[in-house]
C-alpha cells in the first residue's frame, strides 16, 4: 500500500524530532562533562542527521576524557 503525502511527511517530522532529540542530549552531555563546548563542535553535531551516527557519537560524549577526544567525522 503506497504512503500518503500525509503520512510521510508525519515520518519524516518523527524522524527529524528523533534527530534534533539526540542532537540535544549529545550537546548537554558535552556542557555538563566539560562546561564549554566550542561553537564549531556544536555546528558540526547539528549538521549531523543520521541516527546510527548520532548514537556512537552519545557513546563517546558518556566515555571522553575531554573535547579532543570526540570524533564528529565517524565512518
Amino acid at each position: 500500500m503506497a504512503q500518503t503525502t500525509a503520512e510521510f511527511l508525519v515520518e519524516q517530522g518523527k524522524i527529524e524530532g528523533k534527530v534534533e532529540s539526540k542532537q540535544d542530549a549529545i550537546l548537554k552531555l558535552l556542557q555538563f562533562r566539560f562546561q564549554d563546548v566550542p561553537e564549531v563542535l556544536s555546528r558540526e553535531i547539528r549538521n549531523i542527521h543520521n541516527l546510527t551516527h548520532l548514537d556512537r557519537l552519545l557513546e563517546q560524549a558518556m566515555t571522553a576524557q575531554s573535547l579532543e577526544e570526540i570524533d564528529t567525522h565517524l565512518s
